[in-house]
């Protein structure tokens, strides 16, 4: 059954942003012939290889053979697909990513990376990159799956967005931090300002705690160092000489709390903070407590410092945020 832009139109209804996307994705192209979902038994192992809990994983297998069978759902991953792949190597954030009617939109997405996969892990092997930072990268969305049903109760993937920086190649997880290519951006004043002669467009690496454990800084700074030589090594046509973080653990508040000496304010002391700052309250309940912004916090353990200080801020009737800073690699 060959399908036209009409006909799958008419399957997504008249949500505007469904008709946007329709647009992006006919955009994309044809996909290529090989862009497509693996079978029910090679799509489990790929599963669990990306860090997809089990139970995700199953109930994701479960729809591979419902989703072969409905040509208008098979186009739509086959498109989207090729949207990313026809951006495989780039960094900039773009295209948008909404929830499909009718149930779809919990794990569509998964299916979409799953036919993107093949094609991540040529690029990968194209660049040289070690197979063991590929797969590390690469399970990013094993994490998120996981921590969407942590935080909801309920499997699915809502940050797509996220996940698709990971399979075009322009973020990797290099031991205890992540790090994805990218320009100065807005910092650039700030460098400026600090007398170093760069501006938005020139590159700069963006830093990412994984959410893997504590910030030790000694795996902090084998990050840093691995970063060096990774990204000279394997992308030697861009130079790096400065990075970012845009993160709640550079909220300058959180020095009301934790101890001077502490893992999170060390982190925050690698970089120059600027004052530009944005709402972190969901962010950062997410991250300590796989928690939504609308949980009671009387629910919320205290077990840790961490965990007080954040429930203890808010019942203050006062505002996490995310911070912004910068430093010399």
């Amino acid at each position: 059954m060959n399908l036209g832009v009409e006909e799958v139109g008419a399957f997504l209804g008249d949500d505007p942003d469904l008709t946007t996307w329709l647009g992006e994705l006919e955009r994309a192209g044809e996909p290529r012939d090989e862009l497509d979902v693996p079978a029910p038994e090679t799509g489990l192992t790929l599963l669990l290889r990306l860090g997809v809990p089990a139970q995700d994983a199953a109930e994701i297998v479960g729809g591979l053979s419902e989703l072969q069978r409905n040509p208008t759902l098979s186009w739509l991953v086959r498109r989207c697909a090729q949207r990313t792949v026809a951006d495989m190597g780039g960094f900039r954030p773009g295209g948008s990513w909404p929830a499909l009617p009718d149930g779809w939109g919990r794990y569509f997405y998964v299916y979409v990376f799953l036919a993107v996969l093949p094609s991540v892990r040529a690029y990968h092997e194209e660049r040289g990159i070690p197979d063991d930072i590929s797969w590390a990268t690469l399970a990013a969305l094993g994490n998120a799956v996981e921590s969407h049903r942590q935080r909801l109760g309920t499997g699915g993937l809502d940050a797509p967005f996220w996940i698709d920086l990971h399979f075009r190649g322009g973020i990797y997880l290099l031991g205890r931090l992540g790090f994805n290519r990218g320009d100065l951006g807005f910092l650039a004043p700030a460098v400026q300002a600090a007398g170093l002669p760069f501006d938005e467009s020139d590159p700069a690496l963006g830093v990412h705690a994984a959410p893997t454990g504590p910030l030790d800084p000694a795996a902090c700074d084998a990050s840093f160092r691995l970063a060096g030589e990774f990204f000279a090594r394997h992308f030697p046509e861009e130079t790096y000489r400065l990075a970012r973080c845009g993160s709640w653990i550079l909220d300058e508040q959180l020095a009301e709390y934790l101890p001077a000496d502490s893992n999170i304010i060390r982190f925050q002391r690698r970089f120059h903070l600027v004052p530009e700052t944005r709402d972190g309250d969901a962010d950062i309940l997410s991250r300590i407590f796989q928690a939504s912004p609308d949980t009671d916090l009387a629910t919320l353990p205290r077990r840790t410092t961490l965990q007080r200080a954040v429930i203890d801020h808010l019942r203050a009737g006062r505002h996490w945020k995310i911070g912004f800073g910068w430093l010399e690699l």
